[in-house]
């Protein structure tokens, strides 16, 4: 009883703060700021909430962007963002377990985790990452209700859906009105986001679509077939005028690198509504791999330089590097150090683009898929080296992931998934020894020589080999 009239109390104090920030001055924000300065509990949260406090008072462009959330926003949506990825992941139940889990176990359990209902899709994308899995097999719903759960009880609030196209499931929007508490960032190609699914995404509050979107109408359609690129500029109005947090998601590829990085591409998208996006690089996994599709060394340098970090600095919409953002994560952030997936046959995966396995969730528990050998083995080699913009065990280090693979012997999770440790292996060397000489220099540069600022976090807890 306790435990359930302190929550409800922490619901109404936030539901109260989320709609006042919907009408609170600039100097009421910096006071609210404040206040959460003198709560929180670590040096990495105090730092990080002093930054955006500094960020305020400037009115950066991170601040306008917390203006955006605050005051553009559907109530409920801004509710569930604030509660379930801000409070419950810093202060909330999932933190609470998480360090509970910590302190029993010696290894703190993942943010988040990535879970693909299906690879049924209606489009056929060329390089689809997820191309060749089978379409046959839908994971069931009451295997992903029971994950959830888990994942619950592990203190995971927030879990990336993706496929295939999650908004084929139809039998899915009951799971996400039942986990209220968890944060659902829905991976999304856009077409079936009519009005009606906004508004229900809106009465729910806790679902963040992620628009894919290649640049703009000819590189979209091009890669995604005609017309597709209307109706993702129709899926943002209509997520727009509805009040939902979304954001964007952008396969990088060899011949998209310019637009992706351009003012005129990252402007139209402030202006249509995103609030958040990510940056990923084409790998060659899934639909016809192919490495000539890869972004070049000198192009991945270019994106260090001029997109996420530059985008983020000028313009109202925090955009993610999953690549070259990951000195502020410490690396790599797979086999449950921060994040996994399971895919629409229940196969867990360590990262979205390893397609290897040796679990399936059908058969374990999530703490035994975690505690696998296959996983603790990847955690204990992380990071990979020294150098955090090479983050990377199948693209930088493909050595690191040979040896995985021949000392745990995964097994591949859809046909010609053994390309990346077979054909692919020679020209995925001459890659990463390419890659490293420029971003060694950038590493040495721009990171040690300069002494850049980040923010601190608990390295990476390094487990012992499992055999």
């Amino acid at each position: 009883m306790m435990k359930s009239l302190k929550r409800m109390t922490t619901e109404q104090v936030l539901r109260s703060i989320a709609g006042f920030l919907g009408r609170a001055s600039d100097r009421d924000f910096e006071y609210l700021l404040s206040v959460m300065e003198h709560l929180a509990t670590s040096y990495r949260e105090k730092a990080i909430l002093q930054s955006l406090r500094d960020s305020w008072r400037s009115n950066s462009p991170l601040a306008q962007l917390l203006r955006r959330v605050f005051r553009e926003t559907n109530p409920e949506c801004r509710y569930r963002f604030l509660y379930n990825f801000f409070f419950n992941q810093s202060f909330g139940e999932a933190k609470v377990k998480r360090d509970a889990y910590l302190e029993r176990y010696g290894y703190c359990p993942p943010w988040a985790m990535l879970i693909s209902p299906t690879m049924r899709c209606n489009l056929r994308c060329a390089g689809c990452y997820a191309g060749e899995y089978t379409r046959k097999d839908d994971l069931p719903a009451e295997v992903i209700d029971r994950v959830l759960t888990e994942g619950e009880e592990l203190g995971i609030s927030f879990v990336t859906i993706l496929g295939g196209e999650p908004f084929i499931r139809e039998d899915l929007w009951p799971i996400y009105e039942k986990h209220r508490d968890t944060l659902f960032q829905i991976y999304t190609n856009g077409t079936l986001l009519d009005e009606e699914t906004a508004k229900h995404i809106a009465r729910l509050g806790n679902i963040v679509p992620a628009v894919s979107i290649e640049g703009f109408e000819e590189e979209t359609d091009g890669r995604r077939g005609k017309g597709t690129f209307q109706a993702i500029m129709r899926a943002m109005d209509a997520l727009r005028q509805n009040g939902v947090i979304f954001g964007f998601s952008a396969m990088v590829t060899r011949y998209n690198v310019d637009t992706i990085i351009s003012d005129e591409f990252n402007r139209m998208l402030v202006e249509k509504g995103a609030y958040l996006g990510w940056h990923f690089l084409y790998m060659p996994v899934g639909r016809d791999p192919d490495l000539s599709l890869m972004p070049t060394p000198e192009q991945r340098d270019l994106l260090r330089r001029m997109g996420a970090a530059r985008i983020r600095a000028t313009y109202p919409m925090f955009v993610i590097d999953f690549w070259n953002d990951a000195p502020y994560v410490g690396g790599c952030i797979a086999a449950g150090r921060n994040y996994f997936h399971i895919t629409s046959r229940g196969d867990v995966e360590p990262c979205i683009f390893a397609h290897f396995a040796v679990d399936n969730i059908k058969e374990k528990s999530l703490q035994e898929v975690l505690e696998s050998p296959y996983f603790r083995g990847i955690r204990a080699r992380q990071p990979y080296s020294e150098n955090l913009l090479r983050p990377c065990m199948l693209i930088d280090h493909p050595h690191v992931f040979r040896e995985i693979y021949q000392t745990y012997h995964p097994y591949p999770t859809h046909p010609g998934a053994e390309t990346l440790v077979g054909e692919l292996a020679a020209g995925l060397d001459r890659y990463s020894q390419e890659a490293a000489a420029i971003l060694e220099e950038a590493w040495r540069k721009d990171f040690i020589e300069a002494g850049t600022n980040i923010f601190p976090e608990e390295a990476p807890r390094k487990e012992p080999a499992a055999a």
